[in-house]
């Protein structure tokens, strides 16, 4: 899910990871669009608003260029819709994914009727939104005028709402220094000056609120030439007279029965960041339960917590005990009569507490848990009026404890406790570093308090990049050798090691384990590692347990749908230390192995797994698992190299069906590892693989001589099988360029040897590219054989994948018959099934076929559209060979509509790209139809390029593109005056049409139309 941040710097997380947007026109873009997400803003606008001083025509063009890459950047292509010639940020919950429009929405209801804590805690949550200057990002663009207005306006309510819920609840002090920022800022607001003064009254500074009234009425005048209204007028008449109303204060707290409003709190010396939630959450916890435990890792901020909690919870005494140096049970009793200030032993204690009426605050009583949880019960047990907040790495595990776990900060708020103490270190600092800096400073601490506030204070020295160039040796960084604080409180490693100290030899091992995997890792692959480090395997399940319940391991939930269940990890500064702790053992190459080879195990399975019903699941698990297997991958190429290309061959074709152009450079890493040839078979697998990738993402001459390095080495060994598979695979590249009869001919010598063996999966996958093939040559009869063989090898196997691509070729099929309706609706179910099961190139290549499809059938905007979205989906997922396809279509289509502008942009640019990379499918025909437009311009050199055109389209058979050249021409003809050769020429692409009309109709011969217009037949 994505969150939008346009108040202050623009920030965008996906589900909660920082992601980046280019600067410049990238980001003023997303906030145009942010700021009225939901609706559509029209191209036109967007060109006016951006580029108010560019050309149209080159602004759309830099408007389209700028969208597909702000679609890039925020990695969910449908995020961003085209729809009726505009754009539309189409985001789930709209209102609470774009910050400014949470802030209009909270101030929309501000003032409404309900308990003023809540009024005043929504309230500053919407002005919290407001970060840095609080201005909209493009604040200073023409456009952003009337916007910026709304938000100026909303402040001020949100503001005024809060100081009015504040005062009510008799939080003067408060209410007046922010609101004498407010009126600062809001000077002619005269609600606000109400407010201000009503809690200047109430604090016993009637002075202050009079010369306040004087103060508002004097610059009323002087800036407006305008008197205080009546609200204002009242007011200070009820001023001088003291009305009473004035003074409605709440009722005082009751009185203490047997110790004084006391008790032993430190003075913090530094507020609390980034916690105002928590804070409230566990107030509110208090309140209601008597025994409330905060549980969190070491350094997460528990302390600090605990202890802003106490502040807030209005009982009559609050009391600290502070258990980290207490060793036995008897040291915490002593601990606590220290605190109360109680002469005597335990009984003395008791009895004190008995008649009281307090809270005990217990910190860090993980490591005399048991002892800890005993006390806690015989004081709740003889002492009703007394609560007890604990704050522990475990449980204390007592009946009636409510658990509050204290997650890791936000990490807008990391960023801020940073930037804060950064500054309190430098005095004289005006800003402490670019906040995208920080931003990567504090998810590299993950969120750790500890380690912020450790790293904020080596600004004294170090720059933030600095800094964060020094977290590969974290622990000796992230220390502080200037604080007075117990060593566990000024060095990161201390407190790590505390918490590691207290773990038994198994718990220890169990973060060794878990600090193999990146980013998390499932239970099984888990307990395997496990095994591998002496862990029996029936405790392998109560050590991952015991290491969740002392914070020490987040676990989970398995939202990606790998199918692996719940996932379990570490913060990276405790994977961290545990590396370190596992190498000063002595485990590490038994660690590593262990995670190597449970995943090498994995990749064994996941070809026939996704060539099969349980496809779903390999798939998520080879998605969900990406970043373990290029850890493993590493590991095997420098240690065991032939394993290594195993392990790519296994996930090979799973890579291929997500569309994982990351695939094909680690297939050329492990190829690379083992370079000794010691499995020519294996080699030959990789190097298929290698080449299916390779043609996928636009390199169809590396692939072509990939795939004959690979069909030389089978036929070295007799392989029959990878024979096969290098002929079928070569159908499938060289249809990329375009080249459909040599398609067939290397589908029907791939079939010829399948015929020998056993292989139905094969079978089918190799008839649907000898269909595609003869589709797209336009051979109706030999694509409805070669379909019908592939749906009766699809009977056999269970391969949804598979089933998408024949879906969509039964569509194509119906197109080539002219049943155009018939194939919208066959390709329109396959993109949708695509997109859904995530073959991300498979749905971006059915879009394409259904914006086709559309135009066939008699819907060419419908069909501009779609094909726009499949230019988009393409780009999204770094195919570029079928993003120039989809613009090929889109050209003609758009040309087809009069839209010539956009024609040209689409044409222009897929041209250039098949001339880069030597070619592709549909270049020929990009080629031609870039030529009419020029033609049509009265470039003199055109009809030369057209007549060239046209002589290898009539070599290659290619009728469609046979008749947009005779077109094109004939249209220069007319226009010169040479009417017989315009006739002549249209008639010959008339008598064409029968070839092409599956590909191309009427609407389409744009060039025709202006011969007929001209009066040439």
């Amino acid at each position: 899910m994505l969150s939008i941040c346009v108040l202050g710097a623009v920030q965008v997380h996906r589900d909660g990871q920082l992601i980046t947007v280019p600067r410049g026109k990238t980001q003023e873009l997303l906030v145009r669009l942010a700021v009225e997400a939901g609706g559509v803003v029209r191209a036109d606008r967007l060109v006016e608003d951006l580029w108010a001083d560019a050309a149209v025509s080159t602004s759309r063009n830099t408007l389209q260029s700028k969208v597909a890459r702000l679609r890039g950047a925020l990695g969910e292509p449908g995020v961003i819709v085209s729809v009726d010639d505009g754009y539309r940020l189409d985001i789930d919950a709209t209102v609470d994914s774009v910050d400014a429009l949470a802030v209009l929405a909270a101030a929309a209801v501000a003032s409404e009727v309900g308990d003023d804590g809540g009024v005043a805690t929504r309230c500053a949550a919407a002005l919290a939104m407001f970060r840095g200057d609080g201005r909209l990002a493009a604040a200073d663009a023409e456009w952003a005028a009337p916007h910026q207005a709304r938000l100026d306006e909303a402040r001020a309510q949100l503001v005024e709402a809060r100081g009015d819920a504040l005062l009510r609840l008799g939080e003067t002090t408060r209410v007046i220094d922010e609101l004498e920022s407010a009126v600062a800022a809001h000077p002619y607001r005269e609600s606000l000056w109400v407010v201000l003064i009503t809690a200047q009254y109430r604090a016993a500074r009637q002075v202050d609120a009079l010369e306040t009234c004087h103060r508002v009425r004097d610059k009323l005048r002087d800036d407006l030439g305008l008197d205080p209204g009546p609200q204002l007028r009242a007011l200070e008449q009820r001023i001088l007279v003291h009305d009473p109303s004035l003074d409605d204060r709440p009722a005082a707290p009751p009185p203490a029965d047997a110790v004084a409003a006391t008790g032993n709190l430190p003075s913090l010396t530094t507020e609390l960041i980034g916690r105002d939630d928590d804070l409230a959450a566990v107030s509110a916890l208090i309140a209601e339960h008597r025994l409330v435990e905060i549980v969190g890792p070491g350094g997460i901020g528990k302390t600090a917590l605990a202890i802003s909690t106490a502040r807030t919870v209005g009982a009559v005494g609050v009391w600290l005990a502070r258990l980290e140096t207490a060793t036995t049970r008897a040291d915490i009793i002593d601990i606590l009569i220290a605190a109360l200030g109680v002469t005597g032993d335990e009984s003395a204690l008791y009895d004190r507490l008995r008649s009281t009426h307090c809270l005990l605050v217990l910190d860090n009583c993980e490591h005399l848990a048991d002892a800890a949880a005993d006390i806690a019960v015989r004081i709740l047990d003889g002492a009703p009026a007394v609560r007890v907040l604990c704050t522990s790495q475990v449980p204390l595990d007592i009946d009636g404890e409510v658990l509050f776990e204290l997650a890791p900060l936000q990490i807008d708020a990391a960023a801020d406790l940073f930037t804060r103490r950064a500054t309190a270190q430098r005095a004289s600092h005006d800003g402490v570093a670019d906040r995208t800096a920080v931003l990567d400073l504090c998810r590299s601490l993950d969120g750790l308090p500890l380690a912020i506030e450790l790293a904020a204070a080596r600004t004294k020295t170090l720059s933030i990049e600095d800094i964060t160039r020094r977290l590969d040796d974290r622990f000796s960084l992230l220390n502080d050798p200037n604080s007075r604080r117990p060593e566990r409180r000024r060095a990161l490693r201390a407190t790590i090691r505390w918490s590691y100290d207290l773990l038994f030899a198994d718990d220890q091992r169990g973060l060794w384990a878990l600090a193999t995997f990146a980013g998390g890792a499932p239970l099984a692959a888990v307990e395997a590692v496990l095994a591998a480090l002496d862990v029996p395997a029936s405790a392998a399940i109560d050590v991952v347990g015991r290491l969740a319940a002392r914070s020490l391991v987040i676990v989970d939930d398995d939202t990606a749908g790998s199918g692996t269940g719940r996932r379990y990890r570490l913060l990276d500064s405790i994977r961290v230390f545990s590396l370190d702790a596992m190498a000063e053992a002595g485990a590490s190459e038994r660690g590593f192995a262990a995670h190597a080879d449970w995943y090498l195990h994995a990749s064994a399975q996941s070809t026939s797994g996704v060539r099969s019903a349980q496809q779903a699941k390999h798939l998520a698990f080879a998605r969900a698992e990406r970043a373990n297997i290029d850890a493993a991958l590493v590991w095997l190429t420098s240690h065991q190299p032939t394993a290594a290309l195993d392990m790519v061959n296994g996930f090979g074709w799973a890579w291929i069906v997500l569309g994982d152009s990351r695939g094909a450079q680690r297939i050329r890493t492990a190829l690379a590892a083992d370079e000794t040839i010691t499995s020519p078979s294996d080699r030959a697998a990789a190097l298929l693989s290698l080449g299916w990738i390779e043609a996928s993402t636009g390199d169809p001459e590396g692939a072509l001589a990939n795939i004959a390095t690979a069909d030389s080495l089978a036929t070295s060994i007799g392989d029959t099988d990878l024979r096969a598979r290098a002929a079928s695979y070569t159908s499938y590249v060289v249809a990329h360029r375009g080249e459909w009869q040599r398609s067939i001919e290397y589908a029907e010598r791939a079939r010829v040897i399948y015929d020998t063996i056993d292989r139905p999966w094969d079978q089918a996958a190799n008839w649907l590219f000898e269909t595609r093939a003869a589709i797209s040559a336009g051979n109706e009869q030999r694509a409805a054989a070669s379909s019908a063989q592939a749906t009766h090898w699809l009977a056999t196997v269970e391969d949804p994948w598979l089933d998408v691509r024949h879906e969509g070729m039964r569509g194509e099929l119906a197109r080539v018959q002219h049943r155009f309706d018939d194939a919208v609706e066959n390709i329109a179910r396959a993109a949708e099934t695509a997109g859904r099961l995530g073959f991300l190139q498979t749905e971006a290549y059915q879009t394409a076929s259904l914006g086709r499809a559309y135009a066939q059938a008699g819907n060419p905007e419908r069909g501009s559209a779609v094909l726009q979205r499949a230019v988009d989906k393409a780009e999204a997922t770094g195919d570029l060979r079928m993003a120039g396809l989809a613009r090929v279509h889109l050209g003609r289509v758009l040309r087809g509509l009069g839209q010539f502008d956009r024609a040209r942009v689409a044409l222009e640019s897929t041209t250039a790209w098949h001339r880069n990379a030597g070619g592709g499918e549909q270049a020929a025909l990009g080629e031609c139809l870039l030529a009419a437009m020029e033609a049509a311009d009265g470039d003199p050199t055109a009809p030369d390029r057209l007549g060239a055109i046209l002589d290898a389209a009539r070599a290659s058979d290619d009728a469609p593109v046979e008749v947009f050249a005779l077109d094109a021409l004939a249209r220069v003809a007319a226009e010169s005056g040479d009417t017989a050769r315009a006739e002549s020429l249209l008639r010959q692409a008339d008598s064409r049409m029968a070839a092409a009309a599956h590909f191309i109709n009427e609407h389409d011969r744009v060039d025709a139309r202006v011969v007929v217009r001209v009066g040439s037949r």
